[in-house]
Parts: C-alpha cells; structure tokens; sequence
C-alpha cells in the first residue's frame, strides 16, 4: 500500500508523464493548478487532486 501523502488533496506530479491529452494526444505539463497540453494548448482544470480530462471542458491556453 502506498503511503498516505501529507497534502492529500494535491495532485501527484509523478503521474504526469502517464496522463495524455484527450483531444491530441500531446504531452501534459503542469502549470500552477492546472494541467496543460504541449501540443495544442487545452488547459485542464485539477479538481480534489483529480486532472479532468475532458476536451468539452477544456480551455485554450495560447489566447
């Protein structure tokens, strides 16, 4: 069983490179509190520790 994080509602970073854009694909990086895609510029929100990884939800980061 993993250990239980000190800050259990902040998303875990070493799972990133796990995760992938559900519009394109692209890699996601994490910028301040929401996950952004390299590729096409969808940002993601991260909600209780959770990525929503819902392109309809998604908003354009490159404006």
């Amino acid at each position: 069983m993993a250990a239980a994080s000190s800050q259990p509602n902040q998303f875990d970073a070493s799972v990133l490179d796990q995760l992938a854009c559900p519009a394109c694909l692209g890699g996601l990086v994490l910028d301040g509190e929401r996950l952004v895609c390299a590729g096409c510029g969808r940002g993601y929100a991260i909600v209780d520790a959770i990525p929503v990884l819902i392109a309809e939800r998604a908003v354009n980061s490159r404006s």
